[in-house]
């Protein structure tokens, strides 16, 4: 039996992952996302990961589902993820720069931190995997909160990793950027005005061209790479990269 559990599950590749982990009768899956709980999934327990104090009773709540059972393997996909606000970095507003950072960066950590917990004892082997974004590697004008979160998330993750090689050798914790993706994120994206983002005709192409992935393809991707063991300790990770 394995442990899977999965963040920001209601659409794109978190849903995608959902579904593609399903599949396995062998995992027990568990999904953290802001759908009601009653929404069609293995587990499904109702979280919104910028609320930081509901992390960890949510967290709890899924555990429970786990019992006293004994897992081969168990692996947390920290997958949530905000773009907004997008704009020039003296016009965004406080409140959204500070969603960003709490969705995309300290919401990761601590669940990292939840995991590596309550894992320790009941499964041999076990990954974090923190989804990022070639964001986090180049300055991309009007995403300053996106690109600085995601650029700390590579870090943090970098910093897990080494605390972990040296006191947890079953734990293992790394980062994994997708590629661009066919999700409502990028569909929020082609609808920003030049002004707010100067690279949006380059995005809207994509999408007309044809260039954007399908979310359950890159997903499968995802989860063959996890068990190949393809995603090890303290690597910042392309997709692209390892699937060529």
């Amino acid at each position: 039996m394995n442990l899977a559990i999965v963040t920001g599950t209601t659409k794109g590749i978190g849903a995608a992952l959902r579904d593609v982990l399903a599949v396995d009768a062998d995992s027990l899956v568990i999904t953290l996302s802001r759908a009601p709980t009653t929404i069609e999934s293995p587990v499904n327990i109702q979280l919104d990961v910028s609320d930081l104090l509901a992390i960890k009773p949510a967290f709890a709540e899924a555990m429970a589902h786990a019992g006293n059972r004994q897992f081969e393997h168990a692996v947390l996909i920290n997958n949530a993820g905000v773009v907004s606000p997008v704009g020039t970095f003296d016009q965004i507003g406080a409140t959204e720069t500070a969603n960003n950072l709490m969705v995309n960066i300290a919401a990761p950590m601590i669940l990292a931190g939840l995991f590596a917990s309550a894992t320790r004892h009941i499964a041999k082997q076990r990954l974090v995997v923190n989804i990022s974004s070639g964001a986090a590697k180049r300055a991309i004008a009007g995403w300053s909160a996106y690109c600085a979160a995601k650029a700390a998330l590579e870090m943090a993750t970098r910093v897990a990793a080494l605390e972990a090689s040296a006191s947890d050798q079953s734990l293992s914790i790394c980062s994994l950027a997708p590629g661009v993706v066919d999700t409502a994120m990028q569909g929020l994206i082609r609808e920003t005005t030049e002004s707010e983002f100067p690279d949006v005709a380059r995005f809207r192409a994509m999408k007309a061209d044809g260039v954007l992935r399908d979310a359950h393809d890159v997903a499968a991707e995802i989860v063959a790479l996890i068990a190949k063991g393809k995603l090890t300790n303290g690597g910042n990770f392309d997709i692209r990269e390892l699937t060529q």
